[in-house]
């Protein structure tokens, strides 16, 4: 079956997922911080769910969620855990609720990392960074039932065999032999 898809954001639609910089959390209380960080989150949740809505509506059978689902989640400096945000079970079940939603109307959900997570990076402090990313954001895949996250290898680096032993050697479904979807050279 070919599934026409969206990509995380909407040009006409007054549909918007919302962020946040690392300075402007860092001007707040770590308190206030994970109070707004929540608020943004559920604003995303609602705009997550109206996305689902509208691909329902329009024949769109799959939604690509925004990487900054959870706005500076891994951040070195602002970073959190979900259980840390006030209503944290609540974020959850509300998540769980959009891929209850997008199952009952066909909706396949994916995400795909952002251009920053390299996993074959010679640069040990690159390959850490991007598996918290891609480790949040399995997590939330769980969580609405998504069943894609679309990788990539990374750059060549100048020398392609090594970055794919590289790839193979990094601490992901690949290097443990799990069943990957492969596209591409």
């Amino acid at each position: 079956m070919i599934r026409l898809g969206l990509c995380c954001a909407f040009r006409d639609a007054p549909i918007r997922f919302r962020t946040t910089t690392a300075a402007a959390m860092l001007r707040l209380s770590p308190a206030e911080r994970l109070k707004r960080l929540a608020d943004i989150i559920g604003a995303n949740i609602e705009a997550l769910l109206s996305a689902v809505r509208f691909c329902a509506g329009n024949g769109i059978g799959s939604f690509r969620v925004n990487s900054q689902i959870l706005p500076l989640k891994t951040h070195p400096a602002v970073g959190y855990q979900v259980n840390e945000l006030p209503g944290s079970e609540q974020i959850v079940d509300a998540f769980r609720e959009c891929g209850r939603m997008a199952a009952s109307r066909n909706i396949r959900l994916t995400f795909h990392p952002d251009q920053f997570v390299v996993l074959n990076s010679p640069r040990r402090e690159i390959v850490e960074t991007s598996l918290a990313e891609v480790e949040y954001q399995a997590e939330v895949a769980e969580w609405i039932g998504a069943d894609v996250i679309i990788l990539h290898g990374g750059g060549a680096y100048g020398d392609k065999p090594a970055a794919i032993a590289r790839l193979r050697r990094s601490p992901t479904p690949v290097s443990r032999g799990e069943k990957v979807h492969r596209t591409g050279k």
